[in-house]
This record gives structure tokens, sequence and C-alpha cells, in this order.
């Protein structure tokens, strides 16, 4: 019997206290020289009911703890701990399970100038904004969009079935929200903006192939001047490289 709730442990508890009063009767009426009289039973019921509730209890609270630490492992291994979002594997697991041949549009989502951030109000306040901008995508991605955390000041969300022009307005309203609203720590405003690539998965496409034309519409939003939403095929191509050459890759 497993036990996954408050309940199911009261359950275990009269489960085995009714078993062992059973058993305890059916071993005196087998052992008992006079069998089940009135003076047997009373030793056969009561031991039992003494004994076994407190100690099928204390083993129903151990599997019920046992049970929400796997929970809890289960849910570390898939979401990211600063934020509770989707982490990287969990993200395209999930974007596997939507089948093949899904469509929808990708994006690539980075805080501009984070390394300031946390070089002026410190990692505490870095934390408090990549929180605040993780409720913010979780917010506004909307019951069947996907958002992750790859990692650092880096994000990543998709939107089933959802086509390039209606994604860039998420977009843009998503980038809208955190402009105006900043994080308030230790009675100080932490300002920032961000820049999103966006490019579609269709077909055949591979997940990969979509990231990667989204990155590199994401340097292209770097490269001429952050706080935007670039679509993939958007104006000039930008190469990392290029981005790297001008100081704006990762920044």
């Amino acid at each position: 019997m497993s036990v996954a709730t408050e309940r199911d442990a009261w359950k275990l508890v009269f489960a085995v206290t009714v078993v062992s009063v059973i058993f305890s009767l059916l071993i005196t009426y087998l052992v008992a020289p006079e069998g089940l009289t009135y003076h047997a039973m009373v030793p056969a019921v009561a031991v039992p009911l003494i004994v076994a509730p407190p100690t099928s209890y204390f083993v129903a609270r151990m599997m019920l703890r046992i049970h929400r630490l796997n929970q809890r492992l289960e849910y570390l291994v898939r979401h990211d701990e600063l934020t509770g979002l989707l982490n990287r594997n969990a993200f395209f697991e999930r974007l596997e399970q939507l089948g093949e041949g899904v469509t929808g549009s990708i994006a690539i989502c980075d805080i501009d100038r984070f390394k300031s951030i946390n070089d002026t109000f410190g990692h505490l306040a870095g934390d408090a904004t990549i929180r605040k901008i993780a409720d913010t995508l979780r917010d506004m991605a909307g019951p069947d969009g996907l958002v992750a955390r790859f990692g650092g000041e880096e994000f990543v969300f998709f939107f089933p079935n959802v086509a390039l022009d209606l994604a860039r307005s998420r977009a843009e309203a998503i980038c809208a929200e955190v402009n105006g609203n900043p994080v308030r720590i230790a009675g100080k405003e932490v300002r920032c903006t961000l820049s999103i690539g966006l490019s579609f998965l269709e077909g055949k496409q591979t997940s990969d192939g979509a990231l990667a034309l989204a990155d590199k519409a994401l340097y292209r939003a770097k490269n001429a001047g952050r706080n935007q939403v670039v679509l993939s095929g958007e104006g000039p191509e930008t190469t990392v490289a290029d981005a790297v050459r001008k100081g704006t890759a990762g920044s």
C-alpha cells in the first residue's frame, strides 16, 4: 500500500490495526486451551489495539516522508531550483511529448547587461531579477506555453501553434512588462530590459535548428541596441563572432 497523503497514512493505521486484532484473535483461538473465552479475548484485543496504532502510524509517517522526498527529487530533476521553471532537459522532453510535426514559435530571451546588475546591486538582486522575469514569463506564456531557464540569464519559451506575428506581439508585451516593472530590493529599484530572438518551428525541422535560428535573431537584437524582439530572417544575418567583435554577445 502506497502512502501519498495524510488520508492514506490513516488508512494504513486503520488497516494494520484491524488485521492485528483479527490475527491476535485467530492465534488466541488456536492456542488457548479453552478457546475464545472472555478472559482470553480481552488481552487478544487490547494488546494489538495498544501496540498496532502507534507503530503503524510511525511507519506510515516514514512512508509519507519518503514519498514527499521522492516527489521533491523528481521536481528538482526537471525544474530550475531558483525559478521553478523547466530546465533544459525537461523543456526538450515536453517538446517531444507534443508529438512529431508540432508547429509553433520558439524564442530565446536574454536579460540585457545582467552582469552590471550583479556588479551594481549584488547577487541577491540578480537572483531576485531572474525570479521576477521568470514569473513574468510564466504568467504571460499562457496555459499552453512552455517556459524554461537554460542557465544564467537565458530563458527559452515555446508557443504551440502560434504564428510568428502573434508570438512577436506576446514577446513585445513581455519586454514591456519587464521594462515597466522594476524589481524592488532593499529599498532600491533594479530596472532591466530583455532582448528576444524568435523563430518558427514547423514540419520536420528539429527543435535544435529552430533554436539556432532564434539564437541568431537574439544576437541581432543585442547588436541592434537590445530591449527588442527580432524575428529569424528579419534584417541582415549577424553571427556570434560578429556580436563578440562588437561587444554585444552575452551582455
